[in-house]
């Protein structure tokens, strides 16, 4: 009972971190001016706290974790990047965010793929 409990926890908070990413990931994708990287919206933070409290509690309900749930640090410091620079013109800070924003969603989508592949355990 408590690996399926735990396997569910597990696909729910994966679902949370798909659905935050996809939302950041496609607000970048949208966004056609700098000031839509520096302004922006609280729904885009409320996802990107939500994402971050998400993978803390992965941190917690699991012992160890896999290399690729390290990869999103470098989403949260592509969303990062763009804000203190209030000069900057040209199209490297879109694509920074853009490309930078996926690595919010590879983990998860790797981690759903691993728990898809992993082997029913038969209870006793």
């Amino acid at each position: 009972m408590k690996n399926k409990l735990n396997k569910g926890v597990n696909y729910l908070l994966l679902v949370i971190l798909i659905a935050s990413a996809l939302y950041v990931f496609v607000y970048y994708m949208l966004a056609n001016e700098i000031l839509e990287l520096r302004t922006l919206p609280t729904s885009f933070l409320i996802a990107v706290i939500v994402y971050i409290l998400t993978q803390l509690i992965k941190r917690f309900l699991r012992k160890n974790m896999p290399w690729y749930n390290w990869l999103y640090y470098l989403g949260l410091i592509a969303i990062i990047i763009p804000l203190p620079l209030f000069s900057t013109q040209g199209n490297w800070v879109f694509s920074v965010t853009r490309w930078g924003s996926l690595f919010l969603l590879i983990p998860p989508l790797i981690e759903f793929l691993v728990l898809l592949k992993s082997k029913p355990t038969s209870e006793r």
